[in-house]
């Protein structure tokens, strides 16, 4: 059966917004293939870096100095491990691009795949309030707890989409639609890109 878009749907998301939930929905009614930190997997095995490690750096910016391979430091075929990484995981995206439409959250897929494939930029915002709430209901802490992982979380998102260069994490004008589900349900949010990705 043919897909019901031939689109590409890629998702950033503010912490605690629900951007993984819409995310899957969307791949649900559409029937294509969901990706978000499953891709760590495929990455590691890329890499040869161990999946833990990855998922310790996920979406998060990655300080070199602190990261030295032991062989061919200060020489011209010197690869940082961030580079490695970064390498490994753009060539997955682009694998998973490359077998047809499907959603893929996060990792900068809007920008690894910009000019490259049809797509469907989307980023799905939240009040803080309603951000904290849902972080503090998921994971069992308490307000000030939340606040302090909400705010964290988008300041590692924003440095690990922003160090490459390029476009800027978050900023409406990057992105084909933003979302904020504090206004409108999970469900509501992915009928709408659904209904975009249609066209």
């Amino acid at each position: 059966m043919p897909a019901k878009t031939s689109k590409i749907i890629t998702v950033g998301r503010s912490f605690g917004a629900g951007g993984m939930t819409v995310g899957k929905l969307v791949a649900d009614s559409l029937e294509i293939p969901y990706y978000d930190m499953g891709i760590l997997k495929e990455t590691a095995e890329k890499s040869g870096l161990a999946e833990k490690y990855l998922e310790s750096i996920d979406e998060k910016e990655i300080n070199d100095s602190a990261l030295y391979l032991s062989v061919g430091f200060m020489t011209p075929a010197y690869t940082s491990v961030r580079q490695i990484a970064a390498n490994a995981q753009r060539e997955v995206i682009e694998k998973i691009a490359s077998e047809g439409p499907c959603v893929i959250v996060g990792r900068r897929a809007d920008e690894l795949l910009k000019g490259k494939h049809k797509l469907l930029r989307v980023f799905i915002a939240a009040e803080m309030e309603d951000r904290i709430a849902r972080i503090m209901e998921r994971d069992g802490l308490d307000e000030k707890a939340a606040r302090k992982k909400v705010s964290r979380a988008d300041k590692e998102r924003a440095s690990y989409y922003n160090q490459f260069g390029g476009e800027n994490w978050g900023v409406a004008s990057n992105y084909d639609i933003c979302l904020n589900t504090s206004f409108m349900s999970y469900e509501e949010a992915a009928r709408i890109i659904t209904e975009l990705a249609q066209y």
